[in-house]
């Protein structure tokens, strides 16, 4: 309706379609005032996109100094003009555009009218700018997306045009290069299928050429080969001027580039699509040509294709049989043709029933992961994750990387869960790479990677995990839900990353001094406030008004707990900030804590996470075999090194006594050929066996291999998606942030410090339960011990000072004790455990000094003497060797199993031992040390420079041994031990009936 009571104003029009849209409004205005008319309004109307901001600044500047209000009209007002109020009519009318093309009133059906109320609302977002604020792909994907709705609502081809038009260019402006590169296809593939506009598609050809030949990524050439056969049609029918179609220039282009991919085989997805390409161009190119050719030689190298492609996950076989079966059509009687046929049906066919079977392995597999089965789910899953790897399952693959992440989680294997997760986000980003759609990409998927990067601790890169998520949220969040999704994210993750913070030793505070800041611009404020309350700097908090006045220091001290705590509970464990050139990561496996120093680089940290996620990956559901540890610990050492090939290089070797693996790798692991590519999982199947064999041997190695390796595909769930540093690349390129320093400013504040104390105080000695304490008050279940299976990894640890490679080699045959007469100047007593073999046995105490000290000061090393071991040899005794279980602590969650060894000795009789022991008496310590004994017709000979003072010493009888008692494991069960006629009821009685059953059981 007119606005009447602004009827008989004087309002002066200016219009442009100059890109420098300020400077011709500035000479429009100017030139207008300079009339001297005394015009009410100036409306000045251009075909650019402007900034809300920018014009009403321009709009008050130019008021202010010439005194006319002036109004500034854009593209946007344009466009709500034409489309959202339906003036199409108008503009083809008066302005002649589309003329003949006005669109008739039709009836929608219901899904053209989803179609058009979802047109609708894109056009009213795309018409508010400012609701792209900071999100310019969202605005291209708006854009992108209304073209298509436009073209599948059959609106007037100037329409449909006009629509790709505005998408493209917007694309172009916001350089989003693989948005442009689809927008120009698909309007391409549009103008010639919907529009018959030959010309039009071959210009557009262009576009698209210009966007995809310099691509190496074959898919993007496709849409090229893909669009050539329509031109090349257009010009045999005469629909277009051979001049236009340049078929000679572009046949020969595509033709270049395709045979450069094809010639990449370090990626054999990617060479042999480029190889199918150049033999569909010769299809076309010789069938139009020469309609008499039957094509003999090319259907025989496309069947070479097809079985060299065999066992390529990603070769896109389904849209190669689709393009045959079109090829068919004219293809009367050809054996090669049939013959080709036959290879990509057999091909489909097999590929279809893998994925099937592999669906449902995974539907079964989150069966078992619901019904509370983590170890089941694993074995399902690992029968489907490496069926899944074909292009048309993308989506399933995805769905059951996540689900086996889950998995590994719920059973304490934090690597194979984020290495898996990451599998996902790279399946992801690899789309995303192809058709630059950021609203394609699944939030849920980086979500997920956020969580596993939290349970790691590792805060550069839970940084980069929650930068990456963040930026993909905000660029989707077009919705008021998702908005609310963004929110709640945003708060999620404030919290979550203050609570592992919160964990951070006091002692390293100064080291993180100035990086409270760099959280600030991370949008984590909470996280901020969180470190820098640990830091002791509540009055900067109370000074910045993030804390109530209030509020006293007693309920912030509360709050600050309690976000603590639930860090602890939720698993998180102490921040690692990766502030040195060496970073180290760590797992239990199978109970054993196994570390890898990796020099700080992108190569070496991905080998090392490779290693550890394999290896927990094989190992999963091993907790219900019975598995023989080796050690309780082992280190890796991974660093790159100028003399290795392309494949690492294992090797272990002795450091200080104990087992060392070191990996060195090239620092660029460059692959060119496929047997490039395939060097690394072939070079990880053997280092995880390696490393395993280092810390473990299966008790029944057959039904053990036979049970991973054969039913549960465990190699397959290792090494599929073993090759982590391909994975980093393609996730982070160049702009890995691996330290801390990476995310701080050098102009950002180093706060002080001013907390000396730990944060919480630690509870009292006294107050901590440990293995030793809770097994003499409450006992412990032999079948909380043997029965792990539902156990988590990370919860079960071997405890041992025994290498029991080395023990087997340096056997352990005599006990010996060295005394001296009562004397105040006199050295205390020595132990001395004798061997064999001397050099294993050397090996054995300097890996003892390097865990313990020179002098055993917390008594660590556990040493018992047993007394009494033979009713029919009172004098024999023997010596066990064992962690001190009174200084591990324990929770009702942790599952230890301590290993020991002991050696019974039979003396005539008991001198030497009492001698022994009285001068331990005098002294309240002695001195344990090696000795050879290379046969038992020589004397021992002791070995003094590897001493290690010890102060406790448990001397029991072996009628005490109660049933939950370690020593029980001296015991033989067909030799009575001595039981004294006063004690008919000894404990050990029970203890001996125990073993009886557990040996029989």
């Amino acid at each position: 309706m007119p606005d009447n009571d602004k009827a008989g104003e004087r309002k002066a029009f200016a219009f442009s379609a100059k890109k420098d849209w300020r400077s011709k409004i500035r000479s429009d205005v100017t030139a207008i005032a300079g009339t001297k008319r005394d015009y009410d309004q100036i409306i000045c109307v251009t075909n650019q996109f402007v900034p809300a901001k920018k014009s009403a600044d321009l709009q008050d500047e130019l008021t202010k100094k010439y005194g006319i209000p002036v109004t500034i009209l854009d593209r946007t007002w344009l466009l709500d003009r034409v489309f959202k109020h339906d003036s199409m009519a108008i503009a083809v009318e008066e302005l002649g555009v589309g003329k003949g093309t006005e669109k008739q009133a039709r009836k929608l059906g219901p899904s053209d009218a989803k179609r058009a109320a979802e047109l609708e609302a894109l056009e009213a977002r795309i018409a508010d700018v400012s609701q792209y604020q900071e999100q310019p792909a969202a605005l291209v994907e708006d854009a992108r997306r209304a073209a298509l709705l436009v073209r599948g609502l059959e609106h007037p081809s100037a329409d449909v045009n006009g629509h790709f038009d505005r998408a493209l260019r917007l694309a172009r402006d916001k350089k989003m290069e693989k948005l442009e590169l689809a927008i120009a296809y698909e309007w391409a593939w549009t103008s010639h299928f919907w529009h018959e506009d030959h010309l039009r598609t071959s210009e557009l050809y262009d576009d698209v050429e210009r966007l995809a030949l310099g691509s190496d990524d074959a898919k993007d050439l496709e849409r090229l080969s893909n669009l050539l056969p329509l031109i090349r049609m257009s010009v045999h029918t005469g629909s277009m001027e051979a001049s236009k179609g340049k078929l000679k220039d572009r046949t020969f282009a595509l033709k270049s580039a395709l045979e450069a991919l094809a010639e990449q085989t370090n990626r054999p997805n990617n060479a042999l699509h480029a190889e199918t390409m150049l033999l569909m161009v010769c299809v076309s190119e010789r069938g139009v040509e020469h309609r008499d050719d039957p094509l003999k030689d090319i259907w025989v190298s496309f069947t070479d294709v097809i079985e060299r492609a065999e066992g390529l996950g990603t070769f896109p076989f389904t849209s190669i049989a689709d393009a045959l079966t079109q090829i068919g059509e004219f293809i009367a009687d050809s054996d090669e043709f049939d013959t080709l046929f036959e290879a990509i049906t057999d091909a489909l066919a097999s590929r279809s029933g893998e994925g099937e079977a592999a669906r449902k392995n995974v539907q079964r597999a989150y069966q078992k992961l619901a019904k509370g089965s983590p170890c089941e789910a694993i074995r399902w899953f690992g029968r489907a994750v490496s069926l899944l790897v074909k292009e048309e399952y993308e989506d399933d693959l995805v769905d059951a990387l996540l689900g086996t992440g889950f998995a590994f989680e719920e059973v304490g294997l934090p690597w194979a869960a984020r290495n898996y997760t990451l599998a996902a986000v790279s399946q992801e980003f690899s789309d995303f790479k192809r058709h630059g759609s950021i609203g394609a990409l699944r939030a849920s998927v980086l979500s997920r990677f956020f969580d596993t990067e939290l349970k790691l601790g590792r805060v550069p890169q839970i940084l980069s995990a929650h930068e990456l998520e963040l930026i993909v949220r905000n660029a989707q969040a077009r919705t008021d839900g998702q908005r609310r999704r963004l929110d709640q994210m945003h708060a999620a993750h404030m919290t979550q990353i203050a609570s592992l913070l919160l964990q951070t030793p006091v002692a390293e505070l100064g080291d993180i001094a100035q990086f409270p800041d760099a959280l600030e611009r991370l949008a984590l404020p909470m996280s901020r406030c969180a470190l820098l309350y640990l830091m002791g700097n509540e009055d900067i908090l109370r000074t910045e008004g993030w804390m109530p006045e209030q509020e006293t220091s007693e309920g912030v001290e509360t709050i600050m707990r309690d976000l603590r705590d639930s860090g602890v509970k939720a698993d998180y464990p102490v921040p690692d900030f990766a502030l040195g050139e060496t970073v180290t990561l760590s797992s239990n496996v199978l109970g054993c804590r196994i570390e890898v120093a990796c020099t700080n680089n992108l190569v070496s940290i991905g080998i090392g996470e490779a290693v550890l996620g394999s290896l927990e990956a094989l190992l999963a559901t091993s907790l219900d075999h019975r598995i023989f540890p080796q050690v309780d610990h082992l280190q890796l050492q991974v660093a790159p090194s100028d003399d290795v090939g392309l494949s690492p290089v294992l090797t272990f070797s002795d450091v200080e006594g104990e087992p060392v693996g070191t990996i060195r790798h090239r620092l660029v692991m460059e692959h060119k050929t496929k047997e490039d590519v395939l060097s690394f999982p072939l070079w990880m199947r053997e280092a995880i066996l390696e490393v395993f064999l280092r810390f473990a041997r299966p008790q029944d190695a057959k039904t053990w291999g036979e049970a991973l390796f054969e039913d549960e595909r465990a190699l397959d769930r290792a090494l599929t998606f073993s090759n982590v540093p391909i994975m980093l690349g393609n996730l982070h390129g160049d702009r890995a942030q691996l330290s801390l320093a990476d995310w701080i400013d050098p102009a950002d504040p180093t706060y002080e410090v001013k907390r000396a104390e730990a944060w919480p105080p630690a509870p009292a000695h006294d107050a901590i339960k440990s293995v030793g304490n809770a097994k003499r008050e409450e006992g412990l279940a032999t079948r909380d011990l043997r029965d792990a299976a539902k156990g988590k990894h990370s919860k079960t640890r071997w405890i041992s000072p025994i290498d029991v490679q080395k023990w087997d080699k340096a056997k352990w045959n005599a006990t010996l004790f060295i005394w001296s007469p009562p004397g105040s100047d006199m050295p205390p007593p020595l132990l001395g455990l004798a061997y064999k073999n001397l050099p294993a046995a050397e090996d054995i105490f300097r890996s003892w000094r390097k865990r313990y000290g020179d002098d055993d000061v917390k008594d660590d090393l556990k040493i018992t003497i047993v007394r009494g071991i033979s009713r029919d040899s009172p004098a024999a005794y023997a010596v066990m060797i064992g962690q001190n279980p009174d200084n591990v602590p324990v929770s009702e969650e942790n599952v230890f199993e301590f290993v020991s060894r002991f050696h019974r000795m039979y003396p005539n009789s008991t001198q030497n031992l009492d001698q022994f022991l009285a001068d331990y008496a005098r002294h309240s310590r002695y001195i344990l040390i090696p000795a050879h004994l290379p046969n038992k017709l020589e004397s021992p000979k002791p070995i003094f420079d590897l001493p290690i003072g010890k102060h406790d010493l448990t001397v029991i009888n072996a009628w005490e041994i109660a049933a939950n008692d370690m020593t029980a494991a001296v015991l033989g069960l067909d030799e009575p031990p001595l039981i004294p006629a006063d004690q008919p009821n000894a404990p050990v009685l029970e203890t001996l009936e125990r073993l009886k059953s557990m040996h029989c059981g």
